[in-house]
């Protein structure tokens, strides 16, 4: 297994007692960021006869804070997240934490750039990418001697 371990303001005596709660507030904020934002949303990418699925988790945004882009043979996936409701309301623990993120994806001649649908339910933004004609899985056929 791997261990990674890095040095932490919390941990760090020579200015502890001198910047202590600052110091401590800031080693929390980031240790939670660095935990929290540190992954890109998981993806599942499916083939089907007509076209591919990517399908990307990410719960808590509304379908406004995506963009999607095709530039050449590249997709790019990003959300920015919005923190409208944050000032409204008054925390006890807050540990919900919804992060920006950016995920691309290099795309196949096989896929039709012009035919590409995007929707948003229940935390899934889910894209159903048309393959070609050409791409397309044909059914078999018989082919007789004459």
């Amino acid at each position: 297994l791997l261990s990674i371990t890095r040095p932490s303001a919390l941990n760090s005596t020579p200015y502890r007692s001198e910047y202590g709660d600052f110091v401590k507030g800031f080693a929390r904020a980031v240790d939670r960021y660095v935990t929290d934002c540190k992954n890109l949303p998981a993806v599942n990418i499916i083939e089907e006869a007509e076209s591919y699925s990517i399908q990307l988790v990410a719960p808590g945004f509304s379908k406004n804070e995506f963009t999607i882009n095709v530039e050449k043979d590249v997709l790019t996936i990003s959300a920015k997240a919005s923190n409208e409701n944050k000032d409204q309301v008054s925390y006890l623990l807050n540990e919900f934490s919804k992060c920006d993120f950016s995920r691309s994806f290099t795309l196949g001649s096989s896929v039709d750039t012009e035919k590409i649908d995007a929707e948003y339910r229940d935390g899934i933004l889910t894209l159903i990418l048309s393959k070609r004609e050409e791409a397309k899985v044909k059914p078999p056929r018989t082919i007789e001697v004459s």
